[in-house]
C-alpha cells in the first residue's frame, strides 16, 4: 500500500513509454485515415473529374468530416512525444532546476487547455445533434464527427496527465540534487492538482469581477495581454498554451466567460473541419513518404550530378539539393538536418573550408520554408484569410531569387577565396542522365503540384491529396514500405501535426480577441498620425522580424504576430500577398542569423569539431545575399505578384 503511493523517476519513464506505445497505435489509424481520404481525393479528380467528367458527389464533404477525426487522432501522440513548441532564448538565464519547474508548470496548463478544448467541442457537439446538424449534400449527420474529434481531445488529458507526473518526478529529483531518483510521494501530484484546480476557479472569479472595468478600454487591455503573451513564451511555457490562455482570459475579460467558452469549441472544431488546412498533414505525410522513398535522396544526386563539374560544385548542389528537398518537406529545419548530414561528411572530406560547408548548408536549409508547399505559408493564410495557392504561386519568384543569390554568393567566396574549395571534377553526362531518371518522379510531382496549383486545375488540398498519394505509391513500388518505415511516417507526421494545430487554436483564440479589442485599428491610426512614411513603417517592421527570427522559431513569430501585422501593413497600401511572402522570408533570414539562428545550431550538431564562430562566419555572406533579396523585393514588388496575376489559383 505504501509502495503505491510512492513513484519514481523510473516509473513515470516506464509509464511516459507504455502511453507513448498507446497513442502511437491511434495515432497510426489516424495517419491511415488521412491517406485514405488522399486516396478517395486523387481518385476523384483524376479519375472521376478529368477523365470522366463527373466528380463523386460529396467527396469535399469526406475530405471535411473523416479528415477531421483522422487529425484529432493523431494530437494525443504528438503530447505523449512531447510536440510542444517552446523558445528557449533565456533558456541560459534559467538554471536546471528553475527549467524542471517551468516544464511542471507547462505541463500542468496543458492539463487545463485541454481540459478546456475537449470540454467545450463537446459541448458543440452535442449541440448539433439536437439541432441533427448534417452535411449539405450527403445528409451525414455531423454530430458523430465532432463527439470523435471531442473524445480524441478528451484523451489527450490522462495523456498530458502522465506527462505531467514525468515531469513532476524529474523536478522533485533535480530539486533535491539527489544522484538516486527521488521517491515522488502521491500527494504532490494530488496536492498540485488540486492547487492548480484552485487557481483555476480564482482566475475565473477574479475575471467575472474585474471584466466590467477592463472591457472599457479593450486597447489597453489588449496590450496587457500581449505582454503576458510574450511573458509566458519567455518563460518557456509552450507557445500554443500560452496562446490559448491569453486568448481565452483576454476574450472573457472583454465579453464574458459565456462568450469566451463558446468562441473556444467554435474555433477548435472549425480548426478541425477546416479543409483548406488539411493540406498541412497531407504535405507533411508526402514529405515522409518522399524520405523512406528515397525521393530526397534523389535530388541531392541530380544537383551532384549537376553542378559538381564546377569551382565549389558540391556547394551549389547543395543549395540546389535544399530547394529540391524543401519541395518535398517544406521545413526548414528536417532540410538542414537531412541534407547537413549528407552534404557536410562529403565537403570536408573532399577539402571544402568548415565555414563555407556549414553556411550553404544553413542558408540553404531555409529554402524549406521558402519553396513551396511550405507549413508556414499556409498558417499565414489562415492567419490572415488570405489564398493558400495564391501565396504559394506568390513565393516560387523570390524562391528562385534566394537559389540564384546564394550561388552566386558561393561564386564569389571561392572566386576571392579558392583555398576555401577544391579543384573542379569532371563532367560525367552518363552520371548526369542516370541521376536525372532516378529523380523523374520528383520532377511530376513538383510539376503536378505546384503546376496544378498555378494553372487552377485543382486546389491546394487537393494537391497535397495528389502529392501525399504519389510519394505513397513511390514508396510501394520501390519497396520501401514495411513495418518500421510506416510507423516513421506515423510519427514524423503526427509529431508535426499535434504541434501546428495546438499553435493555430491558440493563434485564431488570440486573434479573435486581438480584432474585437481594435488593438490592430489603433496601431494603424496612430502610425498614420505619425510623420513616419508608408515605407519607413515596413522599414521598421522589417528590423523587428529580423530580430525577432533570431531568438525566436520562424513558426512562432508567424503565429503571434501575422494576424496583429498584416492588417498594418495593408492599411498602408501594401499587398498582403506580396507582405506575407515578406514575412516568410524575414522570418527564415532570422534562422540562419548570428548569434541565435537555430539552423546555425542545427549544423553544429552534425560538426562538433566546428566552432560556433566558424559557422557564423561561414553563413555571414548568405546573410547578406538574403538582405540583397529583402532590399530587392522591397524596390519591386512585382517579384512576388507577377505570377499570382497570371495564375488560375482559386483566390
Amino acid at each position: 500500500m505504501a509502495r503505491a503511493l510512492h513513484y519514481t523517476a523510473g516509473d513515470a519513464t516506464r509509464w511516459e513509454a507504455g502511453v507513448v506505445a498507446a497513442t502511437r497505435r491511434l495515432a497510426f489509424l489516424g495517419v491511415m485515415g488521412m491517406l485514405a481520404v488522399g486516396i478517395l481525393t486523387s481518385v476523384d479528380v483524376l479519375v472521376f473529374r478529368a477523365l470522366l467528367n463527373s466528380p463523386i458527389p460529396g467527396s469535399n464533404e469526406i475530405l471535411q468530416t473523416v479528415l477531421a477525426v483522422s487529425i484529432s487522432a493523431v494530437i494525443a501522440s504528438g503530447l505523449a512525444e512531447r510536440a510542444n513548441l517552446h523558445v528557449d532564448a533565456l533558456a541560459g538565464f534559467f538554471g536546471p532546476r528553475t527549467t524542471a519547474w517551468l516544464q511542471v508548470l507547462g505541463d500542468l496548463l496543458l492539463i487545463a487547455v485541454f481540459v478546456l478544448l475537449a470540454w467545450r467541442s463537446g459541448v458543440q457537439a452535442a449541440h448539433a445533434g439536437r439541432l441533427s446538424s448534417q452535411t449539405v449534400i450527403l445528409q451525414l449527420p455531423l454530430s458523430p464527427f465532432l463527439w470523435g474529434i471531442s473524445a480524441t481531445l478528451a484523451l489527450c488529458v490522462p495523456v498530458q496527465l502522465v506527462m505531467f507526473l514525468s515531469s513532476l518526478a524529474s523536478g522533485l529529483t533535480q530539486h533535491r540534487g539527489a544522484e538516486t531518483e527521488a521517491h515522488v510521494n502521491a500527494i504532490w501530484p494530488i496536492g498540485s492538482l488540486v492547487v492548480a484546480a484552485i487557481a483555476v476557479l480564482a482566475v475565473y472569479w477574479l475575471i467575472e469581477a474585474a471584466s466590467p472595468a477592463l472591457s472599457t478600454a479593450p486597447a489597453a487591455l489588449a496590450v496587457g495581454i500581449f505582454v503576458l503573451l510574450w511573458i509566458l513564451v519567455l518563460i518557456q511555457i509552450p507557445v500554443g498554451v500560452a496562446l490559448i490562455l491569453c486568448g481565452v482570459v483576454g476574450t472573457a475579460l472583454t465579453f464574458g466567460w459565456n462568450r469566451a467558452l463558446l468562441v473556444v469549441g467554435s474555433e477548435t472544431l472549425g480548426l478541425f473541419t477546416n479543409a483548406e488546412l488539411a493540406l498541412i498533414p497531407l504535405f507533411l505525410m508526402m514529405g515522409a513518404f518522399a524520405n523512406i522513398s528515397g525521393m530526397s535522396a534523389d535530388i541531392y544526386k541530380l544537383a551532384h550530378a549537376a553542378f559538381g563539374s564546377q569551382k565549389g560544385g558540391i556547394a551549389l548542389a547543395t543549395i540546389a539539393g535544399c530547394a529540391g528537398f524543401g519541395a518535398l518537406t517544406g521545413s526548414s529545419i528536417a532540410t538542414a538536418a537531412t541534407i547537413g548530414s549528407v552534404a557536410l561528411p562529403e565537403m570536408r572530406q573532399r577539402g571544402y573550408a568548415a565555414s563555407l560547408a556549414t553556411g550553404c548548408v544553413a542558408a540553404g536549409a531555409t529554402l524549406g520554408q521558402l519553396v513551396p508547399p511550405s507549413t508556414i505559408i499556409v498558417l499565414y493564410a489562415i492567419l490572415v484569410e488570405e489564398s493558400i495557392g495564391q501565396l504559394y504561386i506568390a513565393i516560387l519568384l523570390p524562391a528562385l531569387l534566394s537559389i540564384i543569390l546564394y550561388m552566386i554568393a558561393i561564386a564569389v567566396i571561392v572566386r576571392l577565396q579558392p583555398d576555401t574549395a577544391p579543384g573542379r571534377d569532371p563532367f560525367h553526362l552518363l552520371e548526369l542522365l542516370v541521376a536525372l531518371r532516378q529523380a523523374i518522379g520528383v520532377v511530376i510531382l513538383f510539376a503536378a503540384v505546384i503546376g496544378g496549383i498555378y494553372a487552377g486545375i485543382f486546389t491546394p488540398t487537393e494537391a497535397a491529396a495528389i502529392g501525399a498519394v504519389f510519394t505513397f505509391a513511390v514508396s510501394v513500388l520501390r519497396g520501401k514500405l514495411n513495418r518500421s518505415t510506416i510507423w516513421l511516417v506515423a510519427s514524423e507526421t503526427t509529431r508535426s501535426v499535434a504541434m501546428l494545430y495546438v499553435l493555430i487554436i491558440g493563434a485564431l483564440l488570440m486573434s479573435f480577441f486581438m480584432s474585437v479589442t481594435g488593438l490592430p485599428s489603433v496601431v494603424i491610426q496612430a502610425l498614420a498620425a505619425s510623420d513616419l512614411t508608408p515605407l519607413m513603417i515596413i522599414g521598421i517592421l522589417v528590423v523587428i522580424f529580423l530580430v525577432l527570427g533570431t531568438v525566436m522559431d520562424a513558426t512562432a513569430v508567424m503565429i503571434m504576430t501575422a494576424g496583429i501585422v498584416a492588417p498594418l501593413v495593408v492599411s498602408l497600401g501594401y499587398n498582403p500577398i506580396w507582405w506575407g511572402v515578406m514575412m516568410v522570408v524575414l522570418v527564415e533570414i532570422g534562422v540562419v542569423t548570428p548569434p541565435f539562428g537555430v539552423n546555425l545550431f542545427v549544423l553544429k550538431s552534425f560538426q562538433k569539431d566546428v566552432s560556433l564562430t566558424t559557422v557564423y562566419r561561414g553563413v555571414m555572406p548568405f546573410v547578406a545575399a538574403d538582405l540583397i533579396k529583402v532590399v530587392l523585393l522591397l524596390a519591386f514588388p512585382t517579384i512576388a505578384l507577377w505570377l499570382p496575376m497570371t495564375s488560375r489559383a482559386l483566390g
